[in-house]
């Protein structure tokens, strides 16, 4: 009977540990390493045309004036990163590429009550 109580904590366990609420959007990616004053943080995901991640794909991150950021994505596609606290989010473009694909379509969206300090970008690729 031990045994079996033992399973089931390690079942319970699991479940529990698995079963951690998932926010739409993503999730906290590298924001352990915001510094207060970096601007907003631009953040998202590149998939393909199915849906599926695209891990190693690179964005772009260009402002109107100023440095371009260029950074890769995660396993997971996804992305994080500033450009500058000086810079309206306006004026920054975002793009993706990787070889193999070219890109489809880039849907931008500040998610609610955010006050343009999380910019929020979907990158889907098309395998060529």
């Amino acid at each position: 009977m031990t045994v079996l109580m033992r399973m089931m904590a390690l079942v319970a366990a699991g479940v529990l540990a698995l079963g951690a609420p998932a926010f739409a959007g993503g999730d906290d990616y590298d924001a352990a390493n915001d510094t207060e004053g970096a601007g907003p943080a631009y953040f998202g995901f590149v998939r393909d045309q199915r849906g599926a991640p695209v891990s190693d794909a690179q964005v772009f991150l260009t402002p109107k004036s100023g440095q371009q950021v260029a950074l890769k994505t995660n396993v997971l596609g996804l992305y994080r990163s500033h450009v500058n606290k000086d810079t309206l989010p306006d004026d920054v473009a975002i793009s993706c590429e990787k070889d193999g694909y070219r890109q489809d379509k880039v849907f931008r969206r500040t998610p609610p009550g955010a006050k343009d300090m999380f910019i929020e970008t979907d990158c889907t690729l098309r395998r060529l």
